[in-house]
């Protein structure tokens, strides 16, 4: 059960530092400024952050397995989960290869990457709120 209490944490800097990113980004962006070293910690730390996100949700899902398995946007949150994992790490290969592409790309898919935070985000709270907290409260 104590796994279950690392997906929480993980999943809040799974979103702010891919957020960060994107302000941090598009600061570059507007300021004419080439992306740098910060860029770069940025862009390892919010691919990373994501990555745990992801990771930790697998591990944390196993103890209440049946109990999610019965929520119909479960699953949509777990193949989402691991798809954000795959598209920040990807991204992570665009920005090490960022002369390639224009800087544009990276912040578009930047911005992408985190709309689709937030509804995955959107996606974990129904299924913690709405399938678990409120019916239980509704049942005590």
């Amino acid at each position: 059960m104590e796994l279950i209490k690392i997906h929480p944490p993980a999943v809040h800097f799974a979103i702010v530092l891919p957020v960060a990113l994107l302000i941090l980004d598009l600061y570059y962006r507007f300021s004419g400024k080439k992306p740098d070293k910060l860029h770069l910690i940025f862009t390892l730390l919010a691919s990373l952050s994501v990555v745990v996100g992801a990771v930790s949700g697998v591990l944390a899902h196993e103890p209440i397995e049946e109990k999610l398995e019965t929520i119909e946007v479960f699953e949509t949150h777990e193949v989402l989960g691991i798809f954000l994992a795959l598209y920040f790490v990807s991204l992570t290969g665009l920005r090490l290869f960022l002369h390639r592409i224009p800087p544009v790309v990276f912040t578009l898919l930047t911005l992408l990457g985190v709309l689709m935070l937030f509804l995955q985000g959107n996606l974990g709270g129904s299924i913690v709120y709405d399938h678990m907290i409120v019916p239980w409260l509704r049942s005590h």
